[in-house]
């Protein structure tokens, strides 16, 4: 499937957070929605718990009451879930009644595809369960989907994508600044005696002045280098001032990868894939499904969940403005001949 998405969308830009999100207040002047559903999720789970104490509900209670909003995000998940139920039994049917001829593991499968659905959204709390720490240890957070523009002490800058959090250290005359999740372009302001450092978890980036970003997932961290010079080592909590042994240099175009296992690059980096969504975009080239789905799911508040194992390898290719997540859709249901279900504006199903 090829598609050009003729729409193409500015960077967002921002500052630091106004209101309270704690309080369900705006984040770059729009209710913090996603936050929000997202801590109602935890909470439903907590509460299902055979070990929650009473201070745990009382906490919730306060939680439920602190606003409009939070009310607003608890009705939406119990609806959600309420609406979840009926694909859940109807998949689950289906398998009891298979065809004899059909064999066992296609059955299975389908109870599991079930299951998954139910399952989602319990996901999106244990998923996001760590997210809640990064948050409270964190400067500064962005939800699934927004992106921030911030001016850094030292004057660099470094953007924000969604579902990121950063926390800086400046203390001691050290620039440095750790990725806890997600992704970030760095502009940085050059200064020879005190090197930028952007820590990672299974690696980190220094430079003196340059443009690059760095991506966490999971625990993986990579290093993509749009300007100047970078130097990327598999070390955690690296020295900004000692020497990196075993470190790589990376220039313009290229990229590194560091994990458990250590090092690998430099390798070819196509800048216009790696940075599309600095232009709130995102570039496919020749990708499976499967990993298209998963991608999308890195930009969009809530799921989009693959039912179809057939189509899981089917090849993709295009160019999508990501605030246009229904023209994706549309785009993958007719160039691939999937058939989209959307459950809520934060479950879609792909069979």
């Amino acid at each position: 499937m090829d598609h050009q998405d003729g729409q193409r969308s500015e960077p967002a830009e921002g500052g630091p957070v106004e209101g309270r999100p704690e309080d369900g207040g705006p984040v770059d002047g729009r209710p913090d929605e996603d936050r929000l559903f997202s801590e109602a999720n935890t909470w439903h789970f907590r509460l299902q718990s055979d070990d929650i104490r009473p201070a745990e509900r009382a906490a919730f209670a306060d939680w439920l009451a602190r606003s409009p909003a939070h009310s607003h995000a608890w009705a939406g998940l119990q609806t959600l879930l309420h609406d979840l139920k009926e694909p859940a039994r109807a998949a689950y049917a289906e398998s009891r009644i298979a065809s004899p001829r059909r064999p066992a593991s296609a059955g299975i499968r389908r109870l599991a595809a079930a299951m998954t659905v139910l399952l989602v959204v319990g996901g999106l709390g244990v998923w996001r369960g760590p997210a809640l720490y990064q948050n409270a240890i964190a400067d500064q957070v962005t939800a699934t989907g927004q992106h921030r523009t911030l001016t850094l002490p030292d004057g660099s800058m470094v953007e924000m994508n969604g579902n990121t959090a950063l926390a800086l250290d400046y203390r001691d005359g050290e620039r440095r600044v750790r990725i806890l999740r997600g992704e970030a372009w760095f502009q940085v302001t050059r200064d020879p005696d005190h090197p930028f450092v952007v820590d990672g978890g299974a690696g980190a980036a220094r430079v003196l002045g340059t443009q690059f970003s760095v991506r966490r997932e999971n625990d993986r961290t990579t290093v993509t280098v749009g300007e100047g010079l970078v130097e990327v080592a598999a070390h955690r909590n690296a020295d900004g001032n000692a020497p990196w042994p075993d470190s790589v240099h990376l220039r313009p175009g290229e990229s590194a990868e560091a994990d458990a296992s250590g090092l690998t690059g430099p390798r070819a980096a196509d800048p216009a894939v790696a940075f599309a969504w600095r232009q709130g975009q995102i570039v496919f080239r020749q990708q499976s499904l499967a990993s298209v789905i998963t991608a999308l799911n890195r930009q969009w508040p809530g799921r989009v969940v693959l039912l179809n194992d057939e189509a899981a390898e089917r090849v993709v290719s295009g160019v999508f403005a990501l605030d246009r997540p229904d023209a994706v859709i549309d785009a993958l249901e007719r160039g691939l001949g999937v058939r989209a279900t959307r459950i809520t504006p934060y479950l879609t199903l792909l069979r």
